[in-house]
């Protein structure tokens, strides 16, 4: 019962229309299938280690994220607006130099996992998911076997959608062939992830 839980739990927490997910869909447009779902890959592992967290010392990280609250949603907030300006400053790059730009990074591209995992592991909306789940299980988890379980279910429900929304980025990739369209679709992504970190600052 338990398993089905955080299995459904992974599923609604992907999701969840928020900057990542913006962010996944945004690498399958762009950069193809396989950037997205890595970067897609990279989120699932992110909702993992936190359920890793939440299972093991969630009452303690509840406490200590109650008490300094304010000043995580700021530091986090702040990376996400700089992320997003980074992504702004791509989208309004001539089609030569970001095409130069991605050529330098191929070869690096687990850097679409690990950026994705460490901008997933600093949303404060994860952070407060997790912390109101491991709060409502029915009976409290004991032993490394059932942390670890529950953990992978919430991987499986959470990469299940982010391999989803990279393949509808890979699609819309597919048919919008308008260089003028897809820089406008990356515009917005930046913004949207923007507002994201914006809002929390505010």
């Amino acid at each position: 019962m338990e398993t089905v839980k955080a299995f459904i739990f992974g599923l609604t927490l992907a999701i969840a229309i928020g900057p990542i997910a913006v962010l996944i869909i945004n690498r399958g447009l762009t950069e193809g299938f396989k950037s997205g779902l890595l970067s897609g890959l990279g989120a699932a592992l992110a909702d993992f280690t936190y359920g890793l967290v939440a299972f093991t010392i969630g009452s303690f990280m509840v406490g200590y994220l109650h008490l300094n609250h304010h000043y995580f949603e700021l530091a986090t907030s702040g990376i996400l607006l700089v992320f997003g300006v980074w992504m702004l400053k791509g989208s309004l790059q001539a089609p030569a130099e970001r095409e130069k730009s991605t050529a330098t990074a191929k070869g690096g591209s687990l850097r679409y996992l690990f950026s994705t995992y460490l901008l997933t592991v600093l949303n404060p909306l994860t952070v407060v998911a997790f912390v109101g789940f491991s709060g409502q299980l029915l009976s409290p988890v004991s032993g490394y076997v059932d942390v670890l379980l529950l953990a992978l279910a919430i991987f499986s429900g959470s990469f299940l959608v982010q391999a989803a929304l990279a393949l509808l980025g890979a699609s819309l990739g597919r048919f919008i062939q308008n260089p003028a369209v897809v820089r406008m679709l990356n515009l917005g992504s930046s913004l949207c992830i923007m507002l994201f970190g914006l809002a929390g600052l505010l």
